[in-house]
């Protein structure tokens, strides 16, 4: 059964500023990962439709995996887990 995995985060003001453009670029790469191209049959990033509805966050990840146990998979693969790391943490402020 498939497994829809949503993400929000607030990007930094910083980055919406200075750098944005490029930010989203970064995390389009997350499709190039193997563990993405083996678990993932939907990717899409982006801002939220509804401001009012947000509550503050301003940008979010939405995934659709094959099952639950590729969600698992992906949750626990180590390129994941840096891709996180360097394209995603140091640009926000929550989640």
């Amino acid at each position: 059964m498939p497994c829809v995995h949503i993400v929000l985060v607030k990007v930094k003001d910083q980055v919406l500023r200075n750098g944005y453009e490029e930010f989203k670029a970064r995390l389009e790469t997350l499709r190039d990962l193997q563990v993405t191209k083996d678990e993932v049959t939907q990717l899409h990033w982006g801002p939220p439709i509804w401001d009012t509805r947000s509550q503050g966050f301003n940008y979010g990840l939405y995934t659709v995996f094959r099952n639950r146990e590729g969600l698992e998979r992906y949750k626990e693969d180590n390129d994941h887990k840096d891709f996180s790391k360097m394209n995603l943490l140091p640009n926000v402020e929550g989640m």
